[in-house]
C-alpha cells in the first residue's frame, strides 16, 4: 500500500507544472555553468602556435626552419577568428599567395597560403575561356598609393579628346580582376623583401579577347591623347563582383571608328 502510495506521489510531483519548471531551471543552471567553465578554461589555458621566424615573401615554399612556435593565451585564439593556423602540418611545404606575405615574427592565416600546384599557376592560366591578360602602365599615384592589388576588382575610365577638340572623359569597361602588380623589373611590389616604398609600374587584369582588342586599338590611336585610368572600389566590389562589360557605348563606337576590323 505504501509502495503505491509512494508511486502516486512522485507521479503527482512531476507532473506539477511548477516542478517541471523548476527542474528546467536547475538543469539550465548545470549547463550554463560547464559551458562557462569549459569557455575560462580555454581562455586562460595557454596554446602553442607556429610562426615566422623570418618574412616570407610571395611564391615561397615555407620550410621547417622558417616556422617557430610559441604559447600564446587562448583567448587570443578566439579573439582572433576563423583562418588563424594553429599547426605546423598546416603550413610547412605550402606557399605564400601571390599578393601576400608573412611578416616577421607573424603568426599564419589560411588566405596567406596556397599548394604547390596553385602555386605555379601564372595568371593567364587562371584567365576562364574567352579571356586573357592586358597590361596596362601605371605608377605609384595612378594606383592610389599602391592601394590596387592582386584579387581586387576595377574599373577602367578613358580619357581622350574627339575629332572637335573635345575632351571625352568616362567610364570605359567595368569589373576587371587584377592579377598582378609589379615593379619596372617585373618584381611583384607585394613580394618584395625591400622595406622601401613600393613603385608600381604595370598592372595585368584579366580581360575578355574583344575587349582585349578594343584597349589595344585605343592606345594605337594617334592625336587623341587616350589615357587608360584605372579605378578601385571597396571591398563590397570586388567580394561580390559583376559580370566585365563595356559601359559606356559611346567610348567603345569611338575607338571602332577610328580603327578598320581585319579579319582572320
Amino acid at each position: 500500500m505504501d509502495t503505491e502510495r509512494l508511486k502516486v506521489n512522485i507521479k503527482r510531483f512531476f507532473s506539477n507544472p511548477n516542478t517541471l519548471t523548476f527542474l528546467l531551471v536547475i538543469a539550465m543552471i548545470i549547463v550554463v555553468y560547464f559551458v562557462y567553465s569549459y569557455m575560462v578554461k580555454r581562455a586562460v589555458q595557454p596554446a602553442t602556435l607556429p610562426y615566422a621566424l623570418q618574412k616570407i615573401t610571395a611564391k615561397k615554399e615555407i620550410t621547417r626552419d622558417m616556422v617557430g612556435t610559441v604559447k600564446i593565451s587562448g583567448s587570443f585564439i578566439t579573439a582572433s577568428g576563423r583562418g588563424l593556423l594553429q599547426n605546423r602540418r598546416d603550413i610547412e611545404g605550402k606557399y605564400v599567395a601571390e599578393g601576400y606575405q608573412v611578416p616577421e615574427k607573424s603568426f599564419f592565416y589560411s588566405e596567406q597560403l596556397i599548394d604547390e600546384k596553385t602555386a605555379e599557376k601564372t595568371p593567364i592560366a587562371d584567365a576562364p575561356d574567352g579571356y586573357t591578360i592586358f597590361d596596362l602602365d601605371v605608377n605609384f599615384h595612378t594606383t592610389y598609393g599602391c592601394s590596387i592589388m592582386p584579387g581586387n576588382y576595377i574599373d577602367l575610365f578613358l580619357k581622350a579628346t574627339d575629332d572637335e577638340d573635345a575632351i571625352m572623359f568616362g567610364k570605359f569597361i567595368e569589373s576587371l580582376k587584377v592579377t598582378k602588380v609589379v615593379d619596372k623589373n617585373g618584381e611583384d611590389v607585394f613580394a618584395t623583401d625591400s622595406d622601401k616604398k613600393p613603385n608600381p609600374a604595370k598592372i595585368y587584369f584579366i580581360v575578355p579577347r574583344e575587349y582585349h582588342e578594343l584597349l589595344r586599338k585605343a592606345f594605337l590611336i594617334s592625336g587623341a591623347g587616350v589615357q587608360i585610368i584605372p579605378v578601385p572600389r571597396n571591398a563590397g566590389y570586388s567580394e561580390n563582383p559583376k559580370e566585365t562589360r563595356i559601359a559606356n557605348e559611346e567610348i567603345e563606337n569611338f575607338i571602332l571608328s577610328k580603327s578598320v576590323y581585319i579579319a582572320g
